[in-house]
């Protein structure tokens, strides 16, 4: 892995653990609001659904991530 490619790696990551920080005080706020005394639970159901969809795209991109370090690996 080039010098490059490790300042790409470092950004990617970054992101993620920005993404992640984002989703998790999300999911916090989304769980207080649910829980407040008059809540409509069928208000959230959008929110959840969008949560769950950054959830997803988060996991595929660490996926990438490992197969990428590993194709690194396997050329050493």
């Amino acid at each position: 892995m080039n010098a490059e490619e490790k300042k790409e790696l470092w950004n990617r990551l970054g992101d993620m653990e920005e993404t992640s920080r984002i989703l998790w005080s999300s999911l916090e706020m989304l769980q207080d609001a649910m829980r407040a005394e008059f809540a409509v639970l069928e208000t959230y159901q959008d929110a959840v659904y969008g949560l769950s969809q950054q959830a997803y795209s988060l996991k595929e991109e660490f996926r990438m991530l490992l197969e990428w370090l590993n194709e690194d690996d396997r050329d050493l």
